[in-house]
């Protein structure tokens, strides 16, 4: 399941890597919903879909402090390469 609306981001060391992306399904409408999820690329030049790990809902806002502290961190920007 991926969507145009998803944001990637990747490790330092090109080995972990993050996406984000809205739940669209939320039947509360008043507030904003995230699923993070959290894997590690697979194959030598990362060719395969990467392995992913973890998933979180978080409250947008705590989303996007978690995007910002893994850019502090050193996480780039990536585009969904799968």
């Amino acid at each position: 399941m991926t969507s145009n609306n998803d944001f990637w981001l990747i490790d330092s060391n090109f080995v972990g890597v993050m996406r984000f992306y809205k739940d669209k399904d939320n039947p509360n409408k008043s507030i904003d919903y995230v699923f993070v999820e959290e894997g590690i690329i697979m194959g030598i030049y990362g060719e395969n879909p990467p392995l992913m790990k973890t998933r979180k809902k978080l409250v947008i806002e705590e989303a996007r402090l978690l995007w910002k502290n893994l850019l502090t961190e050193g996480w780039q920007k990536t585009n969904k390469k799968w």
